[in-house]
């Protein structure tokens, strides 16, 4: 899933004269030892302001993480009278009005190994041996009340050790801006490097750079490759940013035996991979896609709530029409065939009818969404079945003329003169397109009822249909079993995992068969019992069965199909 933004929330000085903004300038350096990376330097330089009293903090919260100093280690500051540290990442630094201030300062890395899927959070910076990967928020201190004001950037590198950032579209020393830069901008960055870093240049026009650390399932030259298609494929659905500056990052994630799990997050003109070294280039395509419309929604879509409590509720709409929309702008520019584009659904289509919070009303679903994974999904699984669901009504009231498209289109262009909530400003263009969400948003999203989709939702190409099938079930219990370093823990006797041989203490090398959230296909664990490998396979099906809609594609071939298919 993508990882969500939180909003600074900045701090003035009680009394004190507006502000007004000089320009920060950020250095960069990594720390060598022995020829391994130890630890990643920062300096930030700065005038003091009119009162001489600086607060100099970090970002109050990203991503969960609301300690974001806590890997800063050393904090100096040249041209201060005094430096006290306070509480919650401040500093308050006292010089004369309108002194040069040099903060210097190492950052360390949260892991002393590395990344795994169970423990990988991208507010935490990585520092190991031969690798490092930052997110601005975590990385750079800022002075509090110059979050607006002028940013410049350089990287000081050391022989052998590559660096790639979106900071690099912003003024240096000795490089031009690629694009205007401000401290939110470095907050809202992202970084990463090492001694095996694999660059892709923007030598194409399109001002996209890709940069890869570690092994994958796929090469980095087809990452690169799908990279630049996804890209092009959704500034032409948007008509704007060709040619504009952006960065593609991969980092790697040791991956889990049972799952595969891959996810990212945007980064303004970046957005940041984290991959599990076994995710295959299919499963690549949606999530650069996904990521990449967050480059629109919900940023240039209209406002969202600024807090974090409050956002959730709204999340139907960023995140569940950014899911639609990267199924159906792939499936209508041939990256992906009809069937595969079936298949992507069909698996969320699994995935929320056996949801054991589908049902949630939408108030509980927000409190519950930073704790409980199946939550966070749920908004997912919501706003991407509202949309295909409004997107045929759109059509069907328009005779073919308007569609979701056109009112995404029309909120772009409103945005830029309004202050509403996305949310807001897309229920108010659809009525004027002639459809009314009012009610669907009463049922689905606030009282929680379950949501179903029309056999014709996608048009002639396919149908939806409604099968009962078996609740999907592992047959033991899977965050216990991770949590005991994937030894089999909680397993039920009842279950065709134990009828087939698996019980408690058995480890769990690796999953060679079985898709996530079905139930009709083979399930099979390569496991180590008393120092002895084999594998174990069965069906994964609990003893209760559900309703589970299901896409079938009637006419692959058909000239139309990428088009209805897409929405269109």
């Amino acid at each position: 899933m993508r990882l969500l933004l939180s909003i600074a929330t900045l701090s003035l000085l009680s009394g004190a004269p507006p502000a007004v903004s000089q320009t920060v300038h950020y250095t960069l350096a990594p720390e060598v030892s022995g020829g391994e990376l130890t630890a990643l330097r920062v300096e930030v330089r700065f005038r003091a302001g009119a009162s001489g009293t600086t607060d100099f903090r970090w970002d109050d919260g990203w991503n969960g993480e609301h300690r974001l100093w806590q890997w800063t280690r050393d904090l100096n500051v040249a041209g201060a009278r005094t430096v006290e540290q306070g509480a919650d990442g401040h500093w308050r630094i006292q010089a004369a009005p309108g002194a040069t201030l040099t903060v210097t300062y190492r950052v360390v890395s949260a892991y002393d190994h590395d990344p795994t899927v169970q423990d990988s959070d991208q507010a935490r910076p990585v520092v190991r041996p031969r690798w490092f990967y930052a997110a601005g928020n975590a990385l750079f201190g800022f002075p509090g009340d110059q979050e607006s004001a002028p940013a410049t950037f350089d990287w000081r590198g050391a022989p052998g050790i590559g660096f790639a950032s979106d900071l690099e579209h912003l003024a240096g020393r000795s490089r031009l801006a690629l694009r205007a830069g401000t401290v939110a901008d470095a907050l809202e960055s992202i970084v990463i490097g090492g001694h095996d870093l694999r660059t892709y240049p923007a030598g194409d026009g399109s001002g996209v750079r890709v940069a890869t650390i570690g092994r994958y399932a796929f090469t980095p030259e087809q990452l690169n490759d799908l990279a630049r298609r996804v890209i092009a494929v959704e500034r032409d659905f948007w008509g704007m940013d060709r040619g504009a500056p952006f960065l593609v990052t991969a980092t790697p994630i040791v991956g889990d035996p049972t799952v595969i799990s891959f996810g990212g997050t945007g980064r303004g003109d970046a957005f940041a991979l984290w991959i599990d070294q076994r995710t295959p280039l299919d499963r690549m395509k949606w999530l650069l896609a996904h990521e990449y419309f967050h480059s629109w929604n919900p940023v240039r879509l209209g406002a969202m709530p600024e807090d974090r409590d409050t956002r959730p509720a709204h999340y139907w709409f960023s995140e569940g029409f950014t899911d639609y929309y990267a199924r159906a702008l792939m499936v209508r520019a041939g990256l992906i065939s009809p069937a595969e584009f079936a298949a992507q659904w069909n698996e969320m289509l699994a995935a929320y009818a056996g949801s054991p919070v589908r049902s949630l009303p939408g108030a509980q679903a927000a409190t519950a969404f930073w704790e409980n994974e199946a939550t966070q999904k749920l908004a997912y699984q919501r706003g991407a079945l509202l949309a295909a669901i409004w997107n045929r009504r759109l059509l069907a009231a328009s005779g073919g003329r308007a569609n979701l498209d056109t009112v995404l289109h029309a909120e772009l262009l409103a945005a830029r003169s309004s202050s509403e909530n996305a949310t807001d400003l897309f229920r108010r263009l659809a009525a004027r397109s002639g459809v009314r969400i009012d009610a669907d948003e009463a049922r689905h999203l606030v009282r929680g009822e379950p949501l179903r989709i029309s056999e014709d939702t996608f048009g002639p190409c396919a149908t939806i249909v409604t099968e009962q099938r078996p609740v999907f079930s592992r047959g033991f219990d899977a965050e216990a079993t991770a949590a005991a370093g994937n030894v089999v823990t909680g397993i039920d006797p009842r279950h065709p995992a134990y009828a087939a041989g698996l019980r408690n203490g058995m480890k769990i090398l690796e999953r060679t068969e079985g898709e996530p959230d079905n139930a009709l296909v083979p399930y099979a664990l390569l496991v180590e019992d008393r120092g002895t490998k084999r594998t174990i396979r069965y069906l994964p099906q609990g003893a209760e069965s559900i309703a589970v809609q299901q896409m079938r594609i009637r006419q692959p071939d058909a000239a139309e199909c990428r088009r209805t298919l897409g929405g269109l």
